[in-house]
């Protein structure tokens, strides 16, 4: 387990403190006592400064690069083995290009990332707007040619994104599975079909986005939505996610400690992710590391 306590990509604070509320709200112990082995490596350092600011085209520009070089380089370490699934905890999640960089970097073209989001975020820089990166990471892994960023490697289709609320304009090539798809279907359903289409030698990068789920699940995400999956459809998806064993990291992105004045998002969180990870308990390894 590792924490990335960063909001590069965000306008306000919120998400950098994220690591620190789940372990306040008793991640490890829950993990240990669902009978995983826990190895946490603590929160990864940041550079001193980070700019903070509002110019287009990308707010906050270098912040984001600064991230994701240093994340390209430190989590490749954390994806050393097959054995064990690294629970990342953000963190806007404007990570991703960081983490599926280092993914790409250790899997080659046996890695895969499966988004799941009310959002495709792969908004194009432009030059008369200011776009935070929190909403553009897709664009960087897919669409940039080497201007903002080394050339990722990344395909779209080694892509899947689930949870979408609103089908976007232009997908890159993505495959989404709306969120009414998700739901008229059946969540377990649904999400079985995706992993069942995604190569049996695929190891998997799995990006959950907190605003996936609806306010009443989750009022503490960076920007809540009335609509989403509720608590326990998000449970069902996260748990026959993660027990797959191609599934060798899982990062949790947009959850805003400051919205959760009282800790119960927080506590809420804690228990998704253990109940999800506890059927990792019942393989031949049952390892949490970062």
């Amino acid at each position: 387990m590792a924490g990335i306590p960063h909001f590069t990509g965000a306008y306000v604070s919120g998400t950098e403190l994220t690591p620190d509320a789940l372990r306040k709200a008793g991640l490890i112990e829950q993990l240990q006592q669902a009978g995983l082995t826990v190895a946490d490596s603590g929160d990864l350092r940041l550079p001193d400064y980070l700019p903070r600011h509002n110019i287009p085209p990308v707010r906050n520009w270098p912040a984001p690069r600064m991230l994701w070089d240093l994340l390209g380089k430190e989590a490749q370490a954390w994806f050393a083995s097959d054995d064990e699934i690294v629970l990342m905890l953000g963190g806007d999640c404007s990570l991703i290009v960081g983490t599926a960089l280092a993914h790409q970097a250790r899997h080659q073209e046996k890695a895969y990332l499966l988004v799941i989001d009310g959002h495709l975020d792969a908004v194009a820089p432009s030059a008369s707007r200011c776009i935070g990166a929190a909403g553009m990471g897709l664009w960087f892994l897919l669409q940039d040619q080497g201007q903002w960023i080394e050339r990722s490697g990344w395909r779209a289709e080694r892509i899947r994104l689930a949870g979408c609320q609103q089908p976007p304009a232009e997908t890159y090539g993505v495959e989404i599975t709306s969120l009414e798809q998700l739901k008229r279907a059946g969540v377990h359903e649904s999400i079985t079909r995706i992993m069942q289409e995604i190569p049996p030698d695929a190891r998997i990068l799995v990006h959950f986005d907190v605003d996936v789920m609806d306010e009443e699940a989750m009022a503490a995400a960076y920007s809540p939505s009335e609509i989403g999956l509720s608590l326990e459809e998000a449970e069902i998806l996260l748990a026959a996610v993660v027990s797959d064993r191609r599934v060798t990291g899982l990062e949790v992105t947009e959850f805003s400690a400051l919205r959760d004045t009282e800790g119960k998002y927080a506590a809420n969180l804690v228990q998704l992710l253990v109940r999800a990870l506890a059927t990792r308990a019942t393989g031949a390894r049952n390892d949490i590391s970062g």
